[in-house]
């Protein structure tokens, strides 16, 4: 999980670099300014609102053993 907010001086782009570089697979980003741009990341990314931002973080913080699925599409 990563926040962006409309005053960040990091692009998404360089910020998936950087989850990248820490050694996740994938990301979810909280787009704070809501814009709704479609946008290039380095590593499997999907891109939300603030409101669902705010409910996956809640099931992460509120939750013993939080569990993800992985959909491959073909």
């Amino acid at each position: 999980m990563c926040r962006h907010a409309e005053y960040s001086s990091e692009s998404k782009l360089e910020k998936s670099r950087i989850v990248k570089e820490a050694g996740a697979v994938g990301m979810i980003l909280i787009d704070e300014a809501n814009q709704g741009v479609a946008t290039p990341f380095v590593i499997p990314s999907a891109t939300v609102g603030t409101k669902t931002g705010e409910g996956i973080l809640s099931y992460i913080n509120n939750t013993r053993f939080v569990v993800l699925y992985l959909i491959e599409v073909e």
